[in-house]
């Protein structure tokens, strides 16, 4: 049975580059804990169906969340990511390529609305549908920046809009996925990077 939900997938960005280049030990521990502080910033009990190397793929099954509730996770995955790497840089005792790269680093958030099914292999219960893997495609897309929350226009009904939206300066996007035109705003989060939690 299909079920609609929320699909939430913190991705970060400059991973592949980050493990190539620097010492294997320390760079499995750097991204380690970033994956943790994304987990333990977790505020909507969102299920984890996977974690994926350097990304999480987030559920909620549902009606679609109000969006100031949603914005409030993105900020608060956001922030806990930043500070984790304001720790690497403020109290680093080793020098490292992985610990100093490490603050090159950055976080996207993809949120999206759909169909999608979970089942279970063994003890992994694993999410499929067509809107799982729009998700995923959406992870790659022309945006030029690294860092930004993007979110579809089925999470939003178009138009993102609530009480974070003074604080935001959205822009518009399209990709074409599998004949489908998925339209979505997306917006640089820069201005939480300042803020202590």
């Amino acid at each position: 049975m299909k079920h609609s939900g929320l699909i939430f997938i913190p991705d970060i960005s400059g991973f592949t580059q980050f493990v190539n280049n620097v010492e294997l030990k320390h760079s499995q521990h750097i991204i380690q804990e970033l994956l943790e502080a994304i987990l333990d910033s977790n505020e909507m009990e969102l299920k984890v169906s996977e974690v994926e190397g350097d990304a999480i793929l987030f559920y909620k099954l549902g009606k679609s969340p109000d969006l100031d509730i949603t914005y409030k996770q993105v900020e608060r995955m956001f922030q806990s990511f930043h500070q984790q790497l304001k720790n690497y840089e403020s109290k680093r005792t080793c020098h490292c390529k992985a610990c100093i790269a490490a603050t090159h680093l950055s976080l996207k958030i993809i949120t999206h609305y759909g169909e999608f099914k979970e089942y279970r292999i063994k003890d992994f219960l694993k999410l499929i549908g067509k809107d799982v893997i729009v998700a995923h495609q959406l992870l790659k897309n022309d945006i030029p920046d690294h860092e930004y929350w993007l979110i579809t226009n089925q999470l939003s009904g178009g138009s993102p809009s609530g009480k974070f939206t003074p604080l935001i300066r959205w822009h518009h996007g399209s990709k074409w996925i599998n004949e489908d035109k998925i339209s979505f705003h997306f917006a640089q989060l820069d201005h939480l990077k300042s803020i202590e939690i």
